[in-house]
């Protein structure tokens, strides 16, 4: 089964670890933007599927950045964490988002997150193709 290439926004302060988190979705065919701490206030709620932030930004802490995105773009949003898996479990359904994952996040294991967001929250949509 195939996964319909979708728009993901990453926010992301390390260049070399973005870079391999987005060559692995690019290899899935998504489409992968990045974003900085001042575009937290100017993304709508349809221009993308996904939104991943790190906690740590450039300019900012990635807390900031999530707490500045609608309640839409909220729950269509994993955070990359190095807090522990209690610390990252409360902050996941404090803050309604869909997943929290922990630092240093392995390229694959991102993808098949994604993967499994774009399934469960496009089911309905023609998301998902037969290999051929």
């Amino acid at each position: 089964m195939n996964i319909s290439p979708r728009k993901i926004l990453m926010a992301h302060g390390d260049k070399v670890e973005r870079g391999k988190l987005a060559i692995m979705l690019a290899r899935f065919g998504h489409c992968v933007s990045f974003a900085d701490e001042k575009a937290k206030s100017n993304i709508s709620d349809e221009e993308y599927d996904l939104i991943i932030v790190d906690e740590y930004l450039d300019q900012g802490a990635g807390f900031v950045f999530l707490q500045h995105l609608s309640r839409e773009n909220q729950v269509k949003t994993i955070f990359l964490s190095s807090g522990g898996k209690e610390e990252r479990r409360l902050f996941r359904d404090s803050m309604d988002i869909y997943e929290c994952l922990q630092k240093p996040v392995i390229p694959i294991d991102l993808a098949v997150v994604v993967c499994d967001f774009f399934i469960s929250c496009f089911s309905s949509e023609k998301l998902v193709a037969p290999m051929s």
